[in-house]
């Protein structure tokens, strides 16, 4: 299948690049840049230089679109910054058998909330509906018809893959908010400078940030049709995030089961059957032994999502860990794994669940 990424020099784009570069059933046929047009992926990133599409050279973002049909594209991932794809896809759209978007800007069904949270007019708000959420562990059927792929944001999945297994089974009690603190490394950022993302800054640092409302938080409560306070840090990493959700248990399911809150292994094992039925047969999420804690590195290179349950009688909370690389479960490898779905492919093509270490 020949392939396009639209948005190549950026982290998110060269990832693409790297997975395509292995990918069985996939062959780049074309990639685009901003301010990097013309270079060559190589020059721009050493660890590609030696890829089958090293010496490719990028185009902009216009040659390419105007390229599409010459050059046979039947897929195209866009990994441009958001309000970027929401201009160019209905145009190109007609012409790809498939359309991958890993910005923001087909994830929200609600086309008021581009205005208030990503500050623009969504452009093809008919598109909206038409999108299909690329969260495979979610969306597995609905993937099947996609012609247009929402990738979903990397906070966004290890949240969801944590958190809606006991909401969808009516295990949080009603009228309580579930709270998801989430770190992450500095990856997530982008590849722009910043200056608190330089090394100086982030170094030996660790701080909260988007305490007003962070930009994914609607995108978390639209997947887990509830509201849930999302505090996310930053941490002096490059790739990894650890997201640490809390939840209050309905008594309801307690006394179903026929426990009461000072059990706690009885607790602990119920909520860790619940966590192993909902991701069984799930490819690429791992489900550790109740109490355990997912460690960011075991996940690093590879579309894993490690997750974890444990019980806290003191409070009566529940605890659930998820731990993911952002760049590859929380961006690329998840858009290509959700292609591979919607495409038919095997869903592992081009992935890998074996991390580099250390």
């Amino acid at each position: 299948m020949r392939v396009v990424v639209f948005g190549a020099s950026g982290y998110a784009g060269a990832e693409l690049v790297r997975i395509i570069a292995t990918h069985p059933h996939f062959e780049l046929v074309g990639a685009s840049a901003g301010s990097n047009a013309g270079a060559e992926i190589g020059a721009i990133y050493p660890h590609l230089a030696h890829s089958p599409y090293g010496g490719m050279r990028l185009q902009s973002n216009d040659e390419l679109a105007a390229s599409l049909d010459a050059i046979g594209a039947e897929l195209a991932f866009f990994a441009l910054p958001h309000n970027q794809a929401a201009g160019l896809v209905p145009k190109l759209l007609g012409s790809l058998r498939l359309v991958v978007d890993l910005s923001a800007d087909f994830r929200l069904v609600d086309p008021g909330l581009y205005e208030s949270v990503y500050g623009f007019v969504h452009p093809a708000p008919e598109l909206l509906e038409e999108a299909v959420y690329g969260l495979v562990e979610l969306k597995r059927a609905e993937l099947s018809r996609a012609r247009l792929i929402a990738a979903p944001g990397c906070y966004v999945t290890a949240v969801t893959l944590a958190l809606f297994p006991f909401i969808d089974r009516g295990l949080v009690a009603p009228g309580s908010v579930p709270v998801a603190n989430a770190v992450s490394g500095v990856s997530g950022a982008g590849r722009s400078a910043k200056l608190a993302n330089l090394f100086g800054e982030i170094d030996s640092d660790v701080s909260a940030y988007g305490l007003s409302g962070h930009r994914h938080r609607p995108e978390i409560e639209q997947n887990l049709g509830s509201p849930v306070l999302f505090v996310p840090h930053l941490v002096p990493m490059t790739r990894g995030i650890l997201a640490t959700c809390y939840f209050d248990i309905a008594p309801a399911a307690l006394e179903a089961a026929g426990l009461d809150g000072s059990s706690r292994m009885l607790i602990q094992e119920m909520l860790h059957a619940e966590l192993v039925e909902f991701y069984d047969g799930a490819a690429f999420v791992s489900v550790l032994d109740a109490g355990n804690s997912p460690h960011t590195k075991a996940t690093l290179g590879t579309n894993m999502a490690i997750v974890s349950v444990s019980y806290d009688p003191a409070s009566g909370k529940a605890v659930v860990l998820s731990a993911l690389d952002n760049m590859v479960k929380g961006a690329s490898g998840q858009a290509v794994q959700a292609a591979n779905v919607a495409l038919g492919l095997p869903e592992a093509a081009g992935l890998t669940r074996v991390s580099v270490y250390p």
